[in-house]
């Protein structure tokens, strides 16, 4: 299945969740605990599901050559952010900042490396390995100052503790019995649907009278146009596989991450454009994605 299939799918079933939020079938309190088992349960279960490989030294070297540039490009974004809002109020700039920074690499970056290649999942776990780290830690210190960066909930985050697992698994080319590599794979599988189903009740938030502050439109740009023409044209200098640069320009391509607006509700920033940015960046990724694939 192509990519453009795949993003008409994930619509679909977003639009799907829109409509159950728009019915009353997805209250805050459900859309809550759904959140949980996709953090907590599903998106760990389809790292360790998916970093079942034969070892060699090529996946190896690409896997750490991924963690390491997604750091570096991670940074960079976030610096790019603070330079072009520098003059807004710091609750904005901070949640600005991030929002270009950390995509939603997970989310909705699983599925579409797994329609593109699913040879490519294991990058995509490096991917959010070096996301999680800098989001715990540069990320929040970045809205909440340094006392708020936490290098223990950046290590106890679920989904890399089950990277550092299947990591290690595969080094040591220790495998699943069946029935459980089964189990994971089904409860891995329902990532998708969730996730899309849960994005699909951002999106539902969207009205256009909310959409007048420019802000909201370049940054949208930066993060679903310029920054992932920046990495491909960056990685076509560096001496890194097609999969290693598919996988750092198509996650950099995603929209903008809801662990950010959930962080800034933590920690001060600007939490309602936090989630409305989130929301329309989404909606316009369903054009914007299928544009940089195709692009690689």
């Amino acid at each position: 299945m192509n990519v453009i299939s795949q993003v008409i799918i994930l619509f679909i079933v977003a639009m799907v969740g829109a409509l159950c939020r728009h019915n009353g079938y997805l209250s805050d309190s459900v859309i809550h605990s759904l959140t949980q088992i996709v953090i907590n349960i599903t998106a760990p279960c389809l790292v360790l599901y998916n970093m079942q490989r034969d070892f060699s030294r090529e996946l190896l070297a690409g896997f750490l050559q991924t963690m390491f540039l997604t750091m570096v490009f991670i940074l960079l974004s976030i610096a790019v952010g603070l330079a072009v809002y520098r003059k807004r109020p710091h609750e904005r700039r901070a949640v600005l900042a991030d929002l270009l920074g950390f995509s939603n690499c997970g989310f909705m970056g699983y599925p579409i490396i797994l329609a593109v290649n699913p040879d490519w999942m294991i990058y995509a776990v490096a991917y959010n390995v070096g996301f999680a780290f800098l989001s715990w830690t540069v990320g929040i210190s970045i809205l909440g100052g340094k006392e708020a960066a936490s290098l223990k909930r950046a290590a106890l985050n679920p989904n890399v503790i089950a990277s550092a697992l299947g990591f290690a698994l595969f080094c040591l080319q220790l495998r699943w019995p069946a029935v459980l590599s089964d189990t994971l794979d089904m409860l891995g599988g329902l990532t998708t649907p969730l996730t899309m189903l849960l994005i699909g009740t951002r999106i539902y938030g969207i009205h256009t009278k909310d959409l007048k502050d420019v802000d909201y439109h370049t940054s949208a740009l930066l993060r679903l146009v310029l920054l992932p023409l920046a990495v491909m044209l960056i990685t076509r200098l560096l001496p890194v596989s097609p999969a290693v640069r598919g996988t750092l320009v198509l996650l950099t391509a995603m929209p903008m991450g809801t662990m950010v607006s959930m962080q800034a509700e933590l920690y001060g920033g600007d939490t309602v454009f936090a989630a409305r940015a989130c929301a329309w960046s989404t909606l316009l990724s369903m054009v914007t994605i299928p544009l940089v694939a195709m692009m690689l």
